[in-house]
């Protein structure tokens, strides 16, 4: 019971020593005490603490060896060790005198670990208002015993200043240190800490080597506009075997502005090149703006005058403008409707080809309404108009076209099989104008009718037969110009498409059935998706068939699989022949990902899967990378043709070095020819190396390091 009392009585009066503490000086109405031993001297208005003391000042925690706080003479002192810490920030360090409010300070033996990863050590710290000065320091991300027993890099600092304000550190007479070898002095640097505003500078270099030729050096430099806009300058500039200058130089600036509604970005790149006394430009710009809720604008352009640097027979610039504009707008007649309104032109600055070059510009619209809830009523028109500077007998000069696209649709689930059905009515109008020929003006109407109806049964968990009738009915035939898409393709999901060509303006004007089979098994606890499928065309020689080589009803076969084992996936897409099953198309891809990553791609045509395919074509691609380590990663790509002699084989080896706080990589690119058309081979390799907080000499990255009030720290990423 007595040690009770006395306990009671010694918290009472540490408890009025607060209170006297907090009525007598405004600088102690944020200062807590937690302390063993404390002495208070009301006169003095002075408190001295004891071993192990610890002082909160505006969330700031500093644990003391001994201490003395003198509140009349605005006077902290500290004997000893100090330990102050907020968060992930630590600042450690002996013999620490200045104001309460830490706003002037010296300290000795200092030691600061920011946001658990920079660190720096110094033998003297002062803070003189808004500076902090750090003299004889060590600075580094890296990790003290590290891959080489020391940090990967450090900077040995004579002295280093800190405005707070801007969050700025300036460093005079440094040296970068590579595992404690000094490599490069540096008399003055600075960059910024994490919540200063981005700041200009040098980005991180690159160095290229092409054996047997040029070196080049490239020097990123980077500068604010604002808030949100920013400029980079990528200068390229290349030197002869001996280092000297060269001719040959580049410039690539790109000028970004990004706001809550969009961005926009303008990239220009200016070469000049040995023995040519032309420059030449490339500009793009790109912008993507949401105007209000209910509409987007796009919009591209690039001019450019640039020649190829591939063929070295290949002088003269191919000048030509590509214009690109589009409005995107929503809910315009009825909810959930949609308009895009679009243009664009690629259009030659000089006479080359311009008849082949189209100015563009196009109206789509489509709503969409739910009749009910089985049927759905999609409307579409397209307008489109296409003007060149010059025509020939199979490209007008003047094209004008607007389609109409009308399509109610049913989706019935019964017990055993889904079906999902279509009608669609196409309706197009078309003017054609030629410049060079009147004679060949002409206008054009077609219309015609889709009839299609799918059907998935549902007889096996495994094995869903699907089977699709599709019909085409010509109300209205005419001559209409493809000037829509010229791609095809043949394979499993083609078969299933209502038009088997891509566009509108060429007819897949055939009856077919489809049918097909979707298995999944379960091989081995492994799941293997396999799909296969097959029409008939009741009339021989369409359109579609023609282009495939198709002689007759039954078409090749589709088929697609995939499958995973632990770590390893493959998928194939192919196309069968009919009769022997021989291959026609064959598309592999394996790829394995465990202790290392390996992708396989093959990819192999038959010359007669398509009429107007000459020659079989085969390409392989093949990576594969390997992490060694922690700190060393390796990897390939490569891509060959290995049927097309005029094609390159291009291959790229690629080695990181790397740890907690720095980054080398070295890169291989081999480029090949084999062709009569004088394509020079290249041989390059790249040299970057980035360190953290740092990026390179001078680069204006940022950190910060230090506080703005007691135990108030800025910090951050």
């Amino acid at each position: 019971m007595n040690k009770f009392l006395i306990s009671l009585i010694v918290i009472m009066f540490f408890f009025k020593q607060i209170i006297l503490l907090n009525a007598d000086n405004d600088l102690s109405n944020d200062t807590y005490i937690n302390t063993s031993n404390i002495t208070y001297y009301e006169k003095e208005n002075i408190v001295e603490l004891a071993e192990n003391s610890k002082i909160n000042i505006n969330n700031t925690n500093i644990l003391v060896d001994r201490g003395v706080i003198d509140y009349d003479k605005d006077k902290i002192e500290v004997f000893g060790d100090f330990y102050l810490y907020q968060e992930l920030n630590i600042l450690s360090g002996r013999d620490l005198v200045g104001n309460i409010r830490l706003n002037n300070f010296t300290a000795t033996g200092v030691s600061y670990i920011y946001n658990n990863d920079l660190k720096i050590d110094s033998e003297k710290a002062k803070r003189e208002d808004e500076i902090v000065y750090f003299y004889n320091n060590f600075l580094t991300p890296c990790e003290i015993e590290g891959f080489f027993n020391c940090p990967t890099w450090s900077l040995r600092i004579d002295e280093t200043s800190y405005e707070i304000d801007k969050d700025k550190f300036t460093h005079y007479d440094s040296f970068l240190q590579i595992a404690d070898y000094k490599v490069f002095y540096l008399p003055y640097f600075s960059h910024y800490g994490v919540k200063a505003p981005r700041q200009k500078g040098f980005l991180t270099p690159t160095l290229e080597f092409s054996i047997g030729g040029d070196t080049a050096l490239i020097t990123p430099y980077y500068m604010p506009l604002g808030i949100s806009k920013e400029i980079v300058f990528k200068p390229k500039i290349v030197f002869d075997t001996n280092f000297g200058y060269t001719e040959n130089f580049s410039i690539n600036t790109i000028l970004r502005n990004k706001n809550s509604r969009g961005n926009m970005s303008f990239d220009i790149y200016t070469e000049k090149l040995k023995n040519n006394d032309n420059i030449f430009n490339t500009a793009k710009f790109d912008a993507k703006q949401t105007l209000n809720k209910n509409n987007i604008l796009t919009y591209s352009a690039l001019i450019t005058n640039s020649v190829s640097t591939t063929r070295s027979t290949n002088e003269e610039p191919a000048t030509f403008e590509d214009i690109f504009l589009r409005l995107d707008s929503y809910d315009i007649l009825y909810k959930y409707d949609y308009l895009r309104s679009e243009i664009s032109t690629v259009e030659a600055l000089d006479a080359t080809n311009s008849g082949l070059i189209p100015l563009s510009p196009s109206l789509k619209y489509s709503n969409q309404k739910l009749v009910n809830n089985n049927f759905t009523l999609v409307n579409n028109i397209d307008f489109i108009n296409l003007k060149r500077n010059e025509s020939k007998v199979d490209k007008p000069s003047d094209s004008t076209s607007i389609k109409f696209n009308n399509l109610l649709s049913l989706s019935k689930n019964y017990e055993v099989f889904n079906n999902y059905s279509k009608i669609k009515l196409i309706n197009s109008i078309g003017n054609y104008s030629y410049e060079h020929n009147p004679s060949l003006n002409n206008d054009v109407f077609k219309s015609h009718i889709i009839i299609s109806s799918d059907n998935f049964l549902n007889l096996s968990k495994n094995v869903k037969p699907r089977l699709k009738f599709i019909t085409n009915l010509d109300l209205v035939t005419d001559n209409i110009i493809n000037e829509d898409s010229k791609a095809l393709s043949f394979n499993y999901q083609n078969q299933y498409s209502d038009s088997r060509f891509y566009g509108t303006d060429l007819d897949d004007s055939s009856t077919r059935i489809i049918y097909g089979f979707e298995n999944n098994f379960n091989v081995l606890d492994h799941k293997l998706d396999f799909n296969f499928n097959q029409s008939y065309d009741f009339e021989k020689e369409t359109n579609y068939t023609n282009q495939i080589n198709q002689k007759s009803n039954f078409s090749d076969i589709a088929l697609e699989a995939k499958t995973n084992f632990n770590n390893l996936s493959f998928q194939i897409d192919s196309r069968l022949n009919n009769r022997q099953l021989e291959k026609k198309e064959m598309n592999y891809s394996l790829n394995y990902s465990d202790k290392i990553d390996i992708g396989l791609n093959y990819n192999e045509t038959d010359s007669k899967a398509f009429k107007d395919l000459s020659s079989d074509t085969k390409s392989l691609g093949f990576n594969i990378a390997k992490k060694l380590n922690k700190n060393i990663e390796l990897s390939m790509k490569s891509h060959l043709n290995l049927k097309d002699n005029y094609s390159p084989l291009t291959q790229t080896f690629n080695i990181s070095l790397f740890d907690e706080c720095s980054r080398l990589n070295v890169s291989y690119t081999d480029e090949r020819f084999n062709d009569n058309y004088n394509m020079k081979p290249s041989e390059t390799i790249s040299i970057s190396f980035q360190m953290d907080y740092l990026g390179f000499f001078g680069y204006e990255q940022k950190t910060n390091l230090f506080f703005d009030e007691p135990g108030n720290f800025n910090y951050g990423l």
